[in-house]
C-alpha cells in the first residue's frame, strides 16, 4: 500500500532493505526500521540569467524549497497509512545518494550528481523509513557516463577529475560564511550554488519536467539587489523565504552578489557597499570580502 501511494504521488520510487544499506554504512537513525523507500520528484530544466537589477541562485532554487515540498507531499500521501514511518529530506545522516544508487533508479555520475534515465540530474530525493518490512523494488542499472568527460573539462575550478574535491567546488565554498580568496571571488557566478556541471551534461539534453507546480520558477527566483541591501532579515525572509537559497541567510547572499557585481563590472551599488562597511550589522568575513571587492570596483573605469 505504501509503495502504490508513493508511486502515484512521486516521479519514481525504489525500495531497499535497511540491511542492504547497512552493508555500506551503519546509522543509529535506522535502528528499529526495516525498509527504506527512496522517492524522487523532478524539477524543470530551466536556466534564468541575471538581470540588471536582480540576480539568481542555482536552478534548483527557482521553485519553492524542495525540503518543504517533498515532506508535505509525503505527509499528504501517507496520511491514511496506519503504521509508523519517518519522512526525511536531506537534513539527516543517511546518505540519500547511496540509497538511490542501491535501488538502481539512478547512477552516480562523474559530476558527482545522480543521473536518472528520464529526469537526468534534475530531481530531488527523499526517504521514507518504515518499521514494517517491504519487498525491495530495485532494478539493474547499466547506464553510465562512459568515456564522456564534458563536465570535468567544464568545471572552472577543477573540482572534478574522475572524482570530486568538495573543497574546490564553487557550490561548496559560496555557501560558507568565511572570507573568500581572490580566486574564489573571480570564479563565483551565482547567489548560491553552481549549475555548470549539470548544464553541460549530455544526459540532461532535452529534459524539462514541469509537472510539479511548486517547482516552477517563481517571480522571487530573482532576488532584487536593492533588497539584499535594504531589507531587514525578517523582511527578506517574508518575501523570499519559501526558496531554498535563503537557508544560509541574507548576508551570505549579499556577499555572493558583490562577487557577481564585480564580474559584471557593475559599479552602481558602490555607495551601498560602503554603507555596509560602516554598519555594525555585518560580520568580519563579509566586511573583508566587501572591502576587497569594493576596492576592485572603484578601480573600474566606467567611461570605457
Amino acid at each position: 500500500m505504501i509503495y502504490e501511494k508513493l508511486k502515484e504521488a512521486f516521479d519514481f520510487v525504489g525500495v531497499i532493505d535497511v540491511k542492504r544499506y547497512e552493508t555500506y554504512r551503519k546509522d543509529e537513525l535506522l535502528d528499529d526500521y526495516k525498509s527504506i523507500f527512496v522517492v524522487g520528484l523532478a524539477y524543470p530544466n530551466v536556466y534564468l540569467k541575471h538581470e540588471k537589477d536582480s540576480l539568481t541562485a542555482s536552478m534548483y532554487t527557482y521553485g519553492y524549497d524542495y525540503h518543504d515540498v517533498i515532506k508535505e507531499l509525503m505527509k499528504e500521501t501517507l496520511k491514511d497509512i496506519d503504521e509508523e514511518y519517518l519522512a526525511l529530506s536531506d537534513n539527516h545522516s543517511i546518505i540519500e545518494q547511496k540509497c538511490l544508487e542501491m535501488t538502481g533508479m539512478a547512477y552516480h555520475a562523474k559530476n558527482n550528481l545522480m543521473i536518472h534515465k528520464e529526469f537526468g540530474s534534475y530531481f530531488f530525493i527523499g526517504l521514507v523509513l518504515t518499521k514494517n518490512h517491504y519487498k525491495e523494488v530495485r532494478k539493474e542499472n547499466t547506464d553510465s557516463c562512459g568515456s564522456c568527460t564534458i563536465c570535468i573539462k567544464a568545471c572552472p575550478v577543477n573540482a572534478l577529475f574522475e572524482g570530486f574535491d568538495s573543497s574546490k567546488c564553487i557550490s561548496s565554498y559560496n555557501q560558507q560564511k568565511r572570507s573568500l580568496t581572490d580566486y574564489e571571488i573571480s570564479k563565483n557566478t551565482l547567489l548560491l550554488g553552481c549549475d555548470i556541471c549539470q548544464r553541460v551534461c549530455p544526459k540532461n539534453k532535452g529534459i524539462n519536467v514541469t509537472r510539479t507546480e511548486a517547482f516552477l520558477a517563481k517571480p522571487t527566483a530573482y532576488v532584487l539587489i536593492n533588497d539584499l541591501f535594504d531589507l531587514t532579515n525578517k523582511e527578506f525572509l517574508a518575501k523570499y523565504g519559501k526558496h531554498a537559497y535563503t537557508w544560509r541567510g541574507k548576508t551570505l547572499l549579499l556577499r555572493n552578489a558583490l562577487t557577481i557585481l564585480l564580474k559584471q563590472k557593475n559599479t552602481s551599488f558602490n555607495e551601498k557597499i560602503k554603507e555596509t562597511l560602516i554598519s555594525d550589522k555585518y560580520p568580519f568575513w563579509y566586511k573583508k570580502d566587501a572591502k576587497n571587492i569594493l576596492e576592485k570596483l572603484e578601480k573600474i573605469d566606467i567611461s570605457l
